[in-house]
């Protein structure tokens, strides 16, 4: 049985959540989180010299560790999908890959000429075949190669290996499809996460990535309004056209009223993402009542430590 740790960088927190099983079949063995002082919504890479935040991080993940007794070599990281560069473009396959290559790095350079090339880039297919079946939608994520190298140096020091890098939203992306298996099939699903000013909205149809975008927002007061505008106006673009059969919310911000606010609105069936939903649970994590009332916070970290457990 593979004991798995994920952690998640957000906000002024580190979000552990610890798991054993092999396949389908999980355990929620223990989740933690911890303050630090240090705002992970910043451009980490600046800071991938500075001795005092590496070593204030990497206390803090090496104490979890000591704490819990655990005998692990290797974790996995969810970082803040603010930290990432995050574009579609419609791609031609007939271009081949090196001229597809080509155009994404051309299209990084108009946003960043200086240092284009110190991005690490992966991309998500959309499955949309727009205009026709030789073209398609894709979600390009770039993540500037510094913020890896900061990372990379924290783990270092705790002395565990860094298995897998991912965002946020992607990893509570697994979560969810995790908890809801073959139902995904023959379902429109709308995954909303609400960060520290900032909100990624992604769209799965029939269990395929269909459309991603993010909105952020400055002022506490009018968040609801902002939230509940930008829900009416995916739900209501042409690649969606109103069918979502559920809004899962995930995320460290979720304010108290949000939800009465979006039942005022009718925008369908909404809830909070629970990523241990489908889990069997130690005592350890039954006891801890206190976190498991923000099992919402928790999905990304739950969907990269799920990916070591079914690899």
């Amino acid at each position: 049985m593979k004991r798995s740790l994920g952690i998640g960088f957000s906000g002024s927190k580190i979000y552990f959540t610890e798991l054993s099983g092999t396949g389908e079949i999980v355990k929620a063995e223990n989740i933690e989180s911890v303050k630090v002082d240090f705002d992970f919504e910043n451009e980490l890479g600046k800071y991938k010299s500075s001795q005092k935040d590496l070593t204030n991080i990497s206390s803090e993940i090496s104490t979890y560790i000591a704490k819990r007794n655990l005998e692990v070599t290797s974790a996995g990281l969810t970082i803040s999908s603010s930290q990432a560069f995050i574009i579609t473009l419609p791609v031609d396959f007939t271009e081949g890959k090196q001229t597809i290559n080509s155009r994404i790095y051309w299209e990084l350079s108009n946003y960043f000429p200086d240092n284009y090339n110190d991005f690490l880039v992966n991309t998500y297919r959309l499955n949309n075949v727009l205009p026709s079946k030789l073209s398609d939608d894709f979600l390009v994520i770039a993540v500037p190669k510094n913020t890896i190298e900061f990372v990379k140096r924290i783990f270092k020091i705790c002395s565990l290996d860094l298995n897998v890098v991912d965002i946020d939203h992607f990893s509570a992306e697994n979560s969810l499809r995790f908890i809801l298996k073959e139902k995904i099939t023959g379902s429109n699903i709308l995954l909303t996460g609400i960060k520290n000013g900032r909100i990624d909205y992604g769209y799965l149809q029939n269990g395929k990535y269909k459309f991603y975008t993010y909105s952020r927002y400055y002022n506490e007061t009018e968040f609801n309004l902002n939230l509940i505008r930008k829900l009416n106006s995916i739900i209501n673009n042409e690649l969606i056209a109103g069918k979502v059969d559920g809004i899962y919310f995930y995320g460290d911000d979720i304010k108290e009223d949000t939800f009465s606010a979006l039942e005022k609105n009718d925008l369908g069936p909404f809830m909070l993402l629970n990523p241990f939903e489908c889990f069997t649970a130690s005592e350890v994590f039954l006891k801890n009542s206190t976190l498991r009332k923000n099992f919402y916070s928790f999905a990304p970290g739950c969907g990269v430590a799920l990916r070591n457990i079914q690899s």
